[in-house]
């Protein structure tokens, strides 16, 4: 999310604020000079007090109080000027190109509206001020990206907040405040062009740091450089990110640098020794002599020896550890044996009971700790250790892991210990099935389980891509996705996701690497090399869930490179279309959308993580509590699914489009910023065969269509027909009565449909 100020507009001619409170009190001393000699003293001196006034929101609470109301707003339109007139700063432009979830403008120009259709044209964002923001908080929920014009519009002199009392009104507001700590929590925020440690922009972050509350990273892109922004910045949390004082070039060098940016890279990960285990051992002998013990006792002493070997994590200690696998070979491939027959079925202390998986990767044990405990664990093909790829991505995964448990992140199934001889990770054992074999057995038959599972998988990989080592999973599919409790506590099962075997995170040097076979569920610059794609982005985890999701209502794997195919897209609208929902109707079609958005082919134009779970948890919430839907681009596809005809989803516009052969088509679009639905009819004649024949039913019929729809609560703004043998009626709806009762609005709409065909 980002939060701009008039740093950015001032680049395009506009004032700063500074710069507007000069001009208003400019005009507040024109008014003393032109007025009576006894006002003139006090007026001026007024603007004196106002000029001395350091903080703005007084200043300009003095101002407005002697300058009068109209002088006030006309002064301020007039230093704005028509924004239609105004070259959008290439600033604005590149911000969406960072496609963020929002902007929060504090800007009364709406230059920021202006850029959105220059980079996007045709999309609608959901735009509000911040009087208004109580009524728009799903919009934080919604893949859609939204504009917060938090200090008003220069058309709307009451959405302004310039003074005092105007700002205190504002932060005073319970919507207010649930907004923008929903913001800063749910978001990684940018400051540009904007004085972050204005109590109006920073304070409430500020506020929520001093709490106690972890709001993540934010930052804060400044050409201040004071002891005074560093201690407040640190106070905040917000990292700063500095460019020369005035040099805008150095501003765009910025976003074209985030646009461009691939990871780089970093120190590859140092081979894995047990961290809690509890090994001792004599000094390791010769490799001859080693080569006479059994598995259990040569894999002992070589793991006791790699651990003194690795203590300080040097360049020279791995260099030595290479030098000790080359003497050690042999001994290494004998401690690569493992068996869950008594006695030989010891590894390192743990105790191997039963293998209850094999796979391509290699083998996985039911097994029991020292102390009783039963875990599972995966020991991995001994070919790991032959191929570097292998073995890197071997020990990224397993420091991966270690990042995601030291940082708690629920829903993860942690590794308990690990070790690279043989190459083995120890984890809880869960109880139950994977999500592969919970699809196959059928437990997956219903929207509510679908969604339940959607969530809380895309849940546990958001939470691993938020913490500060940004760990990437990289290999989501269903067999890494495991329903916890699922037999012991059936009503109170969650879903856990293991092995980020390929996973990456900040700092990671390893590439990608891809095991066994091609599969589906890997994006496709995983399996080959694709401009401008890195494999170390979250889109590619964006495409595995997107795929895992598909599995989740096809019951079928997809094909590699299936994305591609012609028809994927039917494919997958008749896979979710199998699956009826009569809560709500519409559902089937947006997670099919859903599924398209995540696995496009295009890193770059695929849905982030954060994207997919918030529409999943809309639709989840559409599901349970239908009535208590406030998004209006919902209620309106909604409401055209209930209609029972084939419409056309147009995503930008928030519109569901019906065209019917006989020549009527209907848009029915939802409008966030007025919180309302509109409707709109027009039949047009196809020939001049149809006049004589329909023309004397226009009227009545149009008449029909506007009563039935004032009767369902529409408020009608255009109902007639022409000479010309058109109709058109609009009428808009308020998104609180649309969802208090969806079905008889759209009987409805279906009978204005049928009033309006001439078939």
């Amino acid at each position: 999310m980002i939060w701009t100020g008039s740093g950015i507009s001032a680049t395009a001619g506009l004032p700063t604020w500074a710069q507007l409170k000069a001009r208003l009190l400019a005009r507040l001393r024109e008014k003393a000079s032109g007025g009576p000699a006894g006002d003139k003293e006090k007026v001026l001196s007024v603007a004196m007090r106002a000029e001395n006034e350091a903080n703005n929101w007084r200043a300009f609470q003095i101002i407005r109080r002697d300058l009068g109301q109209t002088t006030y707003r006309s002064t301020i339109r007039e230093a704005l000027g028509p924004p239609a007139t105004i070259a959008c700063p290439e600033v604005y432009r590149l911000v969406w190109k960072l496609a963020p979830a929002g902007i929060v403008n504090l800007n009364l120009d709406r230059l920021v509206t202006k850029a959105l259709g220059e980079v996007f044209p045709g999309r609608l964002p959901a735009e509000f001020s911040g009087q208004n923001v109580s009524g728009h908080l799903h919009v934080l929920k919604s893949p859609r990206p939204f504009i917060a014009n938090l200090h008003g519009v220069a058309e709307d002199a009451g959405s302004w907040v310039f003074t005092q009392t105007d700002l205190r009104k504002l932060q005073e507001s319970k919507g207010y405040q649930v907004f923008i700590t929903g913001c800063f929590t749910a978001t990684t925020t940018l400051f540009v062009g904007i004085s972050a440690d204005d109590g109006a922009v920073g304070g409430h972050l500020e506020a929520l740091t001093r709490s106690g509350i972890d709001t993540g990273s934010h930052y804060w892109l400044t050409d201040r450089d004071d002891p005074k922004t560093d201690s407040w910045a640190e106070q905040a949390g917000i990292q700063l990110i500095r460019y020369e004082n005035g040099n805008h070039t150095e501003v765009i060098e910025f976003f074209e640098d985030i646009l461009r940016f691939v990871p780089d890279d970093g120190p590859s990960a140092p081979p894995v020794v047990p961290e809690y285990t509890t090994l001792t051992s004599p000094v390791l002998p010769d490799a001859a002599q080693l080569l006479q013990l059994d598995a259990e006792e040569i894999r002992t002493m070589l793991n006791v020896h790699v651990k003194k070997l690795m203590e300080d994590e040097s360049p020279e200690s791995y260099s030595k550890y290479d030098e000790f696998s080359k003497s050690y070979d042999q001994a290494i491939y004998r401690a690569w044996y493992t068996s869950a027959a008594s006695p030989a079925n010891k590894l390192l202390g743990f105790t191997l009971r039963e293998e209850i998986a094999r796979g391509a990767f290699g083998r996985v044990y039911r097994a029991t700790t020292p102390d009783g405990r039963e875990v599972a664990i995966k020991v991995l093909l001994e070919d790991v250790r032959r191929d570097p790829k292998l073995l890197g991505s071997f020990r990224r995964g397993v420091r991966s892991m270690r990042f995601l448990r030291e940082r708690q992140v629920e829903g993860m199934v942690a590794y308990l210990e690990a070790s690279e001889i043989p190459a083995f990770v120890v984890m809880d054992l869960v109880d139950g099935p994977t999500l592969s074999q919970a699809v196959e057995a059928r437990h997956v038959d219903d929207w509510e389980i679908i969604l339940k599972i959607a969530t809380e998988m895309t849940s546990v990989i958001r939470r691993a891509h938020g913490i500060p080592e940004r760990v990437l999973h990289r290999d989501v599919r269903p067999s890494n996705i495991m329903f916890e409790a699922f037999y012991s506590q059936p009503d109170n099962w969650r879903v856990v996701v293991l092995d980020f075997d390929l996973s990456w995170h900040e700092g990671a040097h390893e590439q990608s690497v891809v095991h066994g076979v091609l599969t589906g569920y890997l994006a496709p610059e995983q399996i080959q090399i694709v401009p401008g794609a890195s494999t170390r982005h979250a889109a590619v985890d964006s495409f595995g869930v997107g795929m895992t999701l598909y599995h989740l209502i096809s019951g079928t794997d997809p094909m590699p490179a299936q994305h591609r195919h012609n028809d994927w897209g039917e494919v997958v609208k008749q896979a979710a279309l199998r699956r009826t929902c009569t809560e709500w109707v519409s559902l089937p079609y947006r997670y099919a959308r859903l599924v398209m958005t995540a696995t496009r082919d295009k890193q770059a134009d695929r849905w982030d993580i954060v994207q997919i779970n918030d529409e999943l948890g809309r639709l989840k919430k559409a599901l349970s509590t239908p009535e208590q839907i406030t998004s209006a681009e919902l209620l309106a596809e909604e409401i055209t699914a209930r209609c029972g005809v084939k419409y056309v989803w147009d995503d930008d516009k928030a519109t569901a489009i019906v065209r019917l052969e006989s020549g009527l088509e209907v848009r029915i679009a939802g409008e966030e910023t007025k919180r309302q639905l509109v409707a709109k009819f027009v039949w047009s004649s196809s020939g001049q065969q149809e006049r004589k024949r329909v023309g004397k039913w226009m009227g009545p019929a149009t008449e029909r269509g506007v009563a039935k729809l004032k009767k369902a609560g529409w408020k009608i703004l255009v109902g007639n027909f022409q000479k010309a043998m058109t109709i058109v009626i609009e009428a808009t709806l308020s998104v609180e009565q649309a969802a208090a009762s969806l079905s008889n609005i759209a009987d409805g709409i279906s009978q204005v449909m049928g009033d309006l065909a001439f078939d």
